[in-house]
């Protein structure tokens, strides 16, 4: 992310205001488009779809099958995506970038094979026919292959090429749900999936054409970044935790009283999944303003002040970059919390005008606003925890991330068995996840002298991993 944010600056340094505007938008393209692509596509086809008179069990097949695709391919490519984030940092920053295509290839087979089995599994005694089944996994590992990818985009300038890949993907789907329901009233689960997934096919194959032609040369290593696995286990934890924190809340309600169960396949609790679902896009503005604001203002005087330490500037002069970073990064926060305050209460009225329109109750309207509120503790625990990560605090985030999921869980599943609404899980999950980040935070930057100069070892050793001895015996 911090090559996103560094052309980023280059854009908001200019003083004219349209310059500011593109970067916004930039950011906005980078930092969420796979996510709101996704959430956009299936949310208007699901409108669409209602509009049209279709049957209500095609309606919930389809937004299951999709919601699943959604939820399971993020939380299998999570922990990796923490892995390979640091993995292409350093191979970038040692100039050696002939080991970025060849992880991209690497890892594209370990996600694809993990979601193949996955996906037998799961359907292994489904009544669904071969050819849904075969079309919904082929939406499944494009969207394991776009959230991979988007990571490895953040190494591209081109903006305009990313911001046309996704017009494109959404533009393909729309044209042909038109087609299939307008010219030949198809408008079936199986249709529309076949629509998203040649719209999403379209994504990936333009994002993957955009990556090779930026890293041209791969060592042919394919599997070296499994050895970071071994050396940040941490990263990994992060990941997945993360998105277990997010989404682990819905599994606990598919399991309870609340459970539909979709053509004998899918387990689901529509009751809670649709409102969760909207709530959710209120945490999107909170990854752009991280761009906006951490990536571009707080990473100038980040690198201030490590940049005196490495060059051996006064105690004075370091003391005084410290001060401007701690300064910038409190007033950063504060902006990030303000804005996304503003986001959360003109959520909350968007939501409660529209969302009866679409027959949402009032009770999915509680679960709503309890889940948006709690999306502001969300987003900003999201912004600490990458923080953390700026500083290296993988412990600390890890611990954070941890703490998110495991309330979460826990909340939800009091609230079903007492007197506890639904959505107050996320809203005191996100709220306790983000006193204990603070709080670390805190300690962190207080000892921050410390941790930089007393805990670097003196004399460095290279160590092997099993997991590299492997890689490098095999080769």
């Amino acid at each position: 992310m911090a090559g996103i944010g560094f052309q980023l600056k280059e854009l908001y340094d200019q003083s004219n205001f349209l310059g500011q505007i593109r970067a916004m938008s930039f950011s906005a393209i980078v930092a969420t488009g796979p996510m709101f692509l996704t959430i956009l596509l299936i949310t208007v086809v699901r409108e669409w779809l209602l509009a049209l008179g279709t049957p209500q069990g095609e309606v919930l097949l389809f937004m299951s099958t999709t919601q699943y695709a959604f939820i399971f391919s993020q939380l299998l490519t999570g922990g990796f995506l923490f892995i390979i984030s640091r993995y292409v940092a350093d191979q970038t920053f040692l100039e050696q970038e002939t080991k970025v295509l060849s992880s991209l290839y690497g890892l594209l087979a370990v996600t694809f094979a993990i979601g193949f089995v996955v996906t037998l599994l799961f359907y292994w005694n489904s009544p669904l026919p071969f050819a849904f089944k075969f079309v919904s996994y082929l939406f499944f590992v494009e969207l394991i292959g776009i959230w991979i990818l988007s990571m490895y985009v953040s190494a591209l300038k081109d903006y305009k090429r990313i911001i046309i890949s996704y017009a494109t993907g959404i533009v393909t789907s729309f044209v042909l749900s038109w087609i299939f329901i307008q010219l030949f009233s198809w408008n079936t689960a199986f249709v529309m999936l076949v629509s998203l997934a040649v719209g999403f096919g379209i994504v990936y194959l333009m994002l993957f054409r955009y990556v090779k032609q930026y890293f041209m040369v791969d060592d042919k290593n394919y599997f070296d970044f499994l050895r970071y696995l071994e050396k940040y286990p941490l990263l990994f934890g992060i990941g997945f935790f993360y998105y277990l924190g997010l989404y682990g809340h819905s599994f606990i309600l598919w399991m309870s009283d609340y459970q539909l169960v979709i053509a004998e396949t899918f387990a689901i609790a529509p009751f809670y999944d649709v409102p969760i679902f909207y709530a959710y896009l209120s945490i999107l503005p909170a990854l752009v303003l991280f761009m906006v604001t951490i990536e571009t203002k707080f990473y100038v005087t980040y690198k201030k002040y490590y940049s005196r330490i490495l060059n051996g500037s006064s105690l004075s002069e370091i003391e005084n970059a410290k001060r401007e970073m701690f300064r910038v990064l409190r007033l950063e926060l504060l902006f990030l919390a303000q804005i996304q305050l503003l986001v959360v209460l003109v959520a909350i009225f968007l939501g409660l005008t529209l969302l009866p329109s679409i027959g949402l109750t009032q009770g999915q309207l509680d679960i709503f606003v309890y889940a948006v509120i709690g999306s502001w503790f969300i987003g900003l625990l999201i912004n600490l925890f990458m923080l953390m990560l700026y500083f290296d605090e993988r412990q600390s985030a890890f611990i954070a991330m941890l703490t998110f999921s495991g309330v979460t869980i826990a909340m939800t599943i009091i609230s079903i068995y007492t007197w506890l609404p639904l959505g107050t899980n996320l809203f005191i999950g996100g709220a306790v996840a983000l006193l204990a980040a603070l709080v670390i935070m805190t300690k962190n930057l207080n000892n921050i002298d410390y941790a930089t100069f007393c805990t670097q070892p003196i004399v460095t050793k290279p160590k092997h991993t099993r997991i590299e001895k492997y890689v490098v015996r095999h080769d």
